[in-house]
């Protein structure tokens, strides 16, 4: 009985201290709130404005979105294992809580770049912005960027309006994936926790490394690359939660003070390294990154109480702009990038950057205020989170299929274009660019081979430049017998590929064999060579014969080599001198009229030093490395001489444009120099 006295208590105890561990709300295992984080959340929004709007004057802002990374990984961190050692994790609580805090903001956002896009967006461009939205909304808009582009430094890139949404892809896949990895390594031992978090960052940084130098478009949008800068914040909260007074153990005879002192110091003066002598270019992340990752990861560390962290970080201006930072980042892209399409490119200038920023700044405190912080306030709940993600696909999904299949929305959305630019391109069906004949011959890799006649002894062979000939040729009759083998984005060297993909190692298996079956075919007298030969001088492809040449090395010895080849085989070449590069602004111009136009007037003609220097730069090396073998079967035609005259070349001729974009002719540009091309094949035939 005694016994039985003395043991009930303890037992009902234990299972009190259970329940009420059990029945903890979420909200108390988040970490205590720090201003100083919020303030570095400021610096690091205001780092990527300026650099945005401003990216001369701060070369390095894009590391800003590092910052991001750190402190988000500290913060989902430091609440997922807190909830891990009290037992009271909830996934749903934890999903549902990213779900308040993300969808309602992106979901304005992207209404709100419609109605800007509506009135300022050609309706091309429109409706690239509405068929962009769902990668964006989802969260995938890091993989679409990596697939569809070259990285995140092309101008391609920067006129997309749901491009910033890339970092917020990262970190939501982070955000999915890393609660349940913490759960499961926390299950397996607990007491091996913090060593498996730092072989994953170690892998992680491995694999950044690795990525930077060999795909750096794949280093710079993908999760695997990144996901070591929000592990190494996860790694600093689970630090503190386990050891808040491991920097006592260091050091012991200097003050606590004193290392926090330096730490803010270093860690600030790191970043700040970084935001202003950091340029851009492909080699990011890679080992670049560790430097603004290590200063925030010092900043943090250093606690409140440092004098960075208590002064100037935690001052009042610093944690407001700190607290909208997130609506401020979805905000202020759209308005530079649609007002900057508006301008044919050209980033907005002077008072009106100036004005978007403020507008950035207002949206954004006007998304926290009515929409961010009730939405937070708001109890988790089935119903709650259904609705969100049911609003957010209807606005972006659903906007998707209503302009690609809606007639009405279509009629709306669409506005009269200028006369001169209808049609710029046709749609060529798949029986005309992949017919068996040409495919059976080339190989089935090609995704535009086509047969001209009956017995070819000629191949005009190419990338996207080549290909755009067959929107012109569609409805052709009575043209000379050739075949057309195109690839868009391909290289027509042996043995190289450009540095985009890795489809693009596809392409150069593609073009080896294709020169083996023209060295074998002795039916096929001529090979004429027509492509984007000045973007070859862009740092744009790799050699696989020798990967120490420079980009003038590769681009002069790859065509020595393949003419010597070819000469050796008895087999003429013609080489088309491409059509003139122009700036991306001279074409935009004249493209589509817009409701709201504050770009200056399109320009029918425009002066050579309009066009890209790498295309005179391209010219002249190509006829300095084609000299040797003029009298060898080797000949060029310069298409240029249907474009320009007098120091000038057209953009538009008969009141017709001849460009679709800065570099591939439209179907009226087509017309206009394929009687140059066709002269050569008809030459060549009768010989």
């Amino acid at each position: 009985m005694v016994s039985q006295f003395n043991i009930m208590p303890i037992f009902n105890l234990r299972y009190l201290i259970i329940f009420m561990v059990l029945t903890t709300p979420q909200s108390f295992s988040r970490p205590k709130y720090r201003p100083d984080v919020d303030g570095m959340r400021a610096l690091a929004i205001l780092s990527v404005l300026f650099f945005h709007a401003f990216p001369e004057s701060l070369p390095g802002g894009f590391v800003g979105v590092d910052i991001f990374f750190v402190i988000s990984g500290y913060l989902i961190s430091s609440i997922i294992f807190r909830g891990l050692t009290l037992g009271s994790f909830s996934f749903f609580d934890f999903y549902a809580r990213r779900v308040r805090r993300i969808f309602p903001a992106v979901t304005a956002v992207l209404l709100g770049s419609f109605l800007l896009g509506f009135y300022l967006l050609s309706p091309e461009e429109l409706q690239d912005l509405v068929r962009e939205s769902p990668y964006a909304a989802f969260f995938l808009e890091n993989w679409r960027l990596y697939v569809t582009t070259g990285g995140y430094w092309e101008t391609a890139t920067e006129l997309k309006p749901f491009m910033h949404f890339w970092s917020l892809g990262v970190e939501e896949q982070y955000y999915i994936f890393y609660p349940l990895i913490c759960f499961l390594l926390w299950k397996v031992s607990a007491k091996r926790f913090l060593l498996s978090l730092l072989v994953m960052l170690t892998i992680s940084l491995v694999l950044c490394l690795y990525d930077t130098y060999n795909d750096p478009v794949r280093a710079f949008y993908s999760l695997h690359s990144r996901f070591w800068e929000l592990l190494i914040g996860g790694v600093l909260a689970y630090v503190e939660l386990k050891w808040p007074r491991y920097k006592e153990r260091f050091a012991s005879y200097i003050s606590t003070e004193t290392k926090n002192n330096a730490l803010s110091a270093v860690g600030l003066g790191l970043i700040l390294c970084s935001v202003l002598f950091f340029e851009e270019g492909k080699y990011f992340p890679g080992w670049r990154a560790v430097l603004p990752t290590l200063g925030s990861v010092f900043v943090i560390a250093a606690g409140a109480g440092a004098y960075f962290n208590k002064y100037v970080f935690s001052n009042k201006v610093a944690v407001f702009i700190g607290l909208i930072s997130y609506p401020l980042y979805l905000w202020h892209w759209p308005f530079i990038c649609i007002f900057r399409n508006n301008l044919a490119g050209e980033l907005p200038q002077g008072s009106l950057m100036i004005g978007l920023l403020a507008a950035s700044f207002v949206m954004a405190y006007l998304t926290y205020t009515f929409i961010e912080r009730p939405m937070r306030s708001k109890a988790a709940n089935w119903k709650l989170v259904a609705l969100l993600v049911a609003l957010l696909a209807l606005v972006s999904v659903g906007s998707k299929e209503l302009v690609r299949k809606s007639d009405f929305v279509k009629q709306f959305i669409n506005i009269e274009s200028v006369e001169n630019t209808a049609p710029l391109s046709r749609d060529v069906p798949k029986s005309f660019r992949r017919d068996n004949i040409c495919l059976e011959k080339f190989g089935r890799g090609f995704e535009n081979c086509h047969t001209f006649g009956k017995k070819p002894s000629v191949v005009l062979f190419g990338d996207s430049h080549a290909h755009m000939l067959l929107s012109y040729l569609l409805d052709k009759k009575n043209l000379p017998d050739f075949y057309l083998v195109a690839n868009d984005g391909m290289i027509i060297f042996d043995n190289a590929h450009a540095t985009r993909r890795d489809r693009d190692l596809d392409n150069m298996a593609l073009v080896n064999h294709f020169w083996s079956v023209i060295e074998n075919s002795p039916e096929v007298k001529t090979v004429i060579l027509r492509g984007y030969w000045g973007h070859y001088l862009k740092d744009a492809i790799k050699s696989e014969l020798d990967k120490s040449w420079s980009t003038k090395e590769l681009f002069t010895n790859h065509w020595t080599r393949l003419l010597q080849r070819m000469v050796s085989k008895n087999k003429k070449v013609i080489v088309v001198l491409d059509n003139p590069e122009l700036q991306s602004s001279v074409v935009k111009k004249c493209l589509s009229a817009r409701r709201i136009s504050l770009a200056e007037p399109c320009q029918p003609e425009i002066n050579f030093n309009q066009v890209d220097p790498y295309y005179w730069l391209a010219k002249q090396l190509l006829l300095e490395t084609l000299k040797p073998f003029m009298n060898k079967g080797v000949t060029v035609i310069d298409i240029s001489d249907a474009l320009c005259s007098d120091d000038k070349c057209s953009v538009m001729m008969d009141n017709k444009l001849l460009y679709l974009d800065n570099n591939h002719l439209s179907v009226q540009g087509s017309e206009v120099v394929w009687p140059l091309i066709e002269k050569a094949i008809i030459a060549e035939e009768n010989n």
